[in-house]
Parts: structure tokens; sequence; C-alpha cells
């Protein structure tokens, strides 16, 4: 069966979806046919229709460390809404691959489970944490995750310990080796203690995040990775750049290292903040900057100008 008429029999996939509306940043063109599945099964049966139909599959989270460029995605876009949380002992949860870290943190913190405080300060999904070993004030992914479960691209399942994800700094081998495997549960190392205890660690988190990060608006970040020895968002700032605005897109006023959508922003317009901040910083400092961020998707025709 043709992939248009194949997608169109499947229920609950839409099309032209504008994947603006499933991003916390709230940019992005659409994406050919999108579906959120909320179960293992449902996406399972997507993950092989689409191989074998030749449909090209991207897999997005919350969208809070990935820019969709203006003209969306072609094929067809999932986002896994899987969120549960399952305490399975005093010291272990699992966690779907759709379940936000902040609400994860919260609940541990009420069943008096610690170890994922850092969550809070982690605005995406388990899935894609695991995808980026994402972390936040200290503690990351590979310090606390026992093991993961992913679909293989034709839909099969496997289990991968942290070995096997071969974490390193914002970084797996889903990245890579692994692409187009998707998380579809994880399990975290957690240990028994006072609830009050928790709560408090998760708030000082939250605390800390507010202080230093930009909060309560769109934001990417962050932008850029750490080099060795130094920190991005202060070699941006550095170079005078901090505040500065193109369009509708901003680098934050709080920190260099995030990028505001603080006017209906769009995809290009974030891209040549990106740009100038990584080309200014090589020619103040001869640091290359590597990308944090994830960007998906096709430009739009007309690139936009670039900054004076």
């Amino acid at each position: 069966m043709p992939a248009p008429e194949w997608l169109a029999t499947v229920p609950g996939v839409t099309r032209e979806e504008p994947l603006a509306r499933h991003s916390q940043f709230g940019v992005g063109g659409p994406a050919d046919w999108f579906a959120q599945p909320r179960d293992v099964e449902s996406l399972t049966e997507l993950l092989r229709g689409g191989a074998d139909a030749g449909v090209p599959v991207t897999m997005i989270g919350a969208g809070s460390n990935t820019l969709i460029l203006d003209n969306g995605i072609r094929g067809l876009v999932l986002r896994f809404a899987d969120r549960h949380l399952r305490r399975l002992d005093d010291g272990a949860v699992e966690l779907g691959g759709g379940c936000m870290m902040p609400r994860a943190a919260l609940d541990c913190a009420r069943l008096g489970l610690a170890g994922l405080e850092f969550g809070i300060g982690v605005p995406g999904t388990c899935g894609a944490s695991v995808y980026g070993n994402a972390g936040a004030f200290g503690t990351e992914i590979a310090d606390v995750l026992t093991d993961c479960t992913v679909l293989t691209p034709h839909g099969e399942s496997v289990v991968l310990d942290g070995a096997a994800c071969g974490f390193s700094y914002r970084h797996s081998r889903l990245k890579d080796q692994l692409r187009g495997h998707v998380v579809v549960s994880a399990r975290f190392r957690v240990h028994a203690d006072e609830p009050a205890g928790v709560r408090a660690r998760t708030d000082a988190i939250q605390a800390q995040r507010k202080a230093s990060q930009p909060y309560g608006v769109r934001s990417l970040g962050s932008v850029f990775k750490n080099p060795p020895g130094d920190a991005a968002g202060r070699l941006v700032e550095a170079t005078g750049l901090k505040g500065r605005r193109h369009g509708g897109a901003q680098i934050s006023t709080k920190h260099a290292n995030f990028i505001c959508n603080i006017a209906h922003a769009s995809a290009a317009e974030v891209l040549t903040l990106v740009e100038l901040a990584h080309d200014e910083v090589m020619r103040r400092f001869g640091v290359d900057l590597e990308r944090e961020i994830i960007v998906l998707g096709e430009p739009a025709a007309v690139a936009g100008s670039a900054v004076p």
C-alpha cells in the first residue's frame, strides 16, 4: 500500500500538523504526517509500517532542546505519549519514554524516593533525556540509569544497560551507532528518603535554575555544549552578544547559552543567532563551540538575513 494510503488508514494520524504546537519552544513548520502513540504496541505498529512503506520516521520529545526548521519535517513524525511512572521497589523506578523529567522529579519526591531531583532542571522527556544524556546541576542520566528499553527502526524491542548506551557528555550511542532506535521506557536507581527532604532538594535545584536560566519564557538551550574547562554561556556573553535580538528571537539576557522565542520567532531567525554566537566566539577566542541543540527538518526557501 502506498505511504499516503497506509497512513490515511491509521487512527490518530493527522496531515500537515504544525509542529510548533508540539514544541515547548513554539517554533517549527508542519509534519507531513503526525501521531502521538500512547503505548508501545501502537508505536511498534507505526515504526514497522513506516519501515515497510519506506516512509521516513522522526521522533520528537518536548522540543525544549530541539529546533524544528520552518519548512517542517517530511514523512511521519511521532511523539511518544507514554508518561507513566512506576515504582518498582525502594531502589528503582520506571519511566515511560514520554514522561517529563520535572514531573518525575516531583512524583518521586512525593513518594519519598531520592535520586532524580536533578530532573526538575531537565525540561524534556525521559526518552529524549536518555538519548542526549541530559543533565542539570551536577547530575546526568548516565549517573542514575540502570537500563532502558528501545525499539529498533523495525519495531523490535531491545534492552540496553548503561554501558550499552555508551554515554558521554550530552551523548549516547542512540545519536549515532543506534540512530533510529526509540526509547520507550527506562529504569533508574533511587533510594528511600523522607519526602520532605527530597522535595527540599528538588525545590533548591528549581530555585537555582530560576535564578540562573530563563524561566517562564519559551527558550531553547543549552544551545552549545560547554567546551573543556570553560562554559559556553560565559564565552558568548564575553563577545557582547548577551541580549542580542534578531526578529522574534533573542539571546537570553539571563544566560547567554539560551535563545528565547520572544515574538513568534522563526527557526531561520534562531539559527542566525546560533551561527552569530558560534562565529563570534570562534573569532574572539578560537573556540569552536559544538551545538547541543538538535536541528530537525527543512529550512525555508529564503534564509533569514545576517545580523549586522
